[in-house]
This record gives structure tokens, sequence and C-alpha cells, in this order.
């Protein structure tokens, strides 16, 4: 029974959650997107559900990532699904993460953070 709630919770998050949502924040880059991932997480049973924004350098390069949407979304799913629970409990975790994301975004970009993307912001982090 609990593992069917489970999969009933993931569904309706799954359901709820669109996967790219136009947002304006502030920063270097202008206007920025925020892409939201729902994933299973490594080894564990468990999911997380993040929003995220990338703040660019400059304005060209949230219309870059726009272009290459797909390649963003399927590198970023693999770097989620990739992480398990115990490694984004804490701070430091967390912040790794968001350095590896940055890291494939430049690569994906041709890019550094001084000229791609600059920062990663998580914006929403629920793990299940």
């Amino acid at each position: 029974m609990k593992t069917l709630a489970r999969c009933l919770s993931c569904l309706l998050l799954l359901l709820l959650a669109p996967s790219l949502q136009a947002n304006d924040h502030g920063g270097g880059g202008g206007a920025a997107e925020s892409y939201r991932f729902v994933v299973n997480l490594a080894r564990s049973g468990r999911i997380l559900q993040t929003d995220m924004v990338f703040e660019g350098a400059h304005a060209e390069t949230a219309e870059s990532l726009k272009v290459i949407r797909p390649k963003v979304q399927h590198a970023l799913i693999l770097i989620l699904s990739a992480e398990t629970p115990e490694s984004l409990q804490t701070l430091e975790g967390k912040e790794a993460l968001a350095q590896r994301i940055r890291k494939a975004l430049n690569a994906l970009l041709k890019e550094d953070e001084k000229s791609g993307v600059k920062e990663v912001l998580f914006t929403n982090f629920i793990m299940q």
C-alpha cells in the first residue's frame, strides 16, 4: 500500500510539474528561464523535485540555452538522477551539485562562467 501511495504521489508531481516555466529573475543575463525537474534518485526509490534558474553572464546566455533546451534537459536529468539522497542532504552537497550543473551547461554552450552560465540557483528543492 505504501508503494502505491508513493507511485501516486510521484504521478501527481509529474502531472503538475511543467518542464519549463518562464520567470523574470534579475541578474547579469536579464530574464532567465526556470527549469523544473522531477527525477528518481539513484539507488533509493526516492524522488527529487527541483526548480532552478541559470544566471548568465550576458543576455545572450539565456537565448543560447533556449536554442539547446532539449540537450540542457537531457544533461540535467542525467546529472540529477545520478545523485543519492545522502549526497543532497547537506549544504555542501547541494553546492557541489550546482557546480556540476554549471560546468555541464557551460560545456554545452562552449563557454566558461565568465561568458556563459555564472550561477545555478535552486528555487525549489524537495526530496520525497
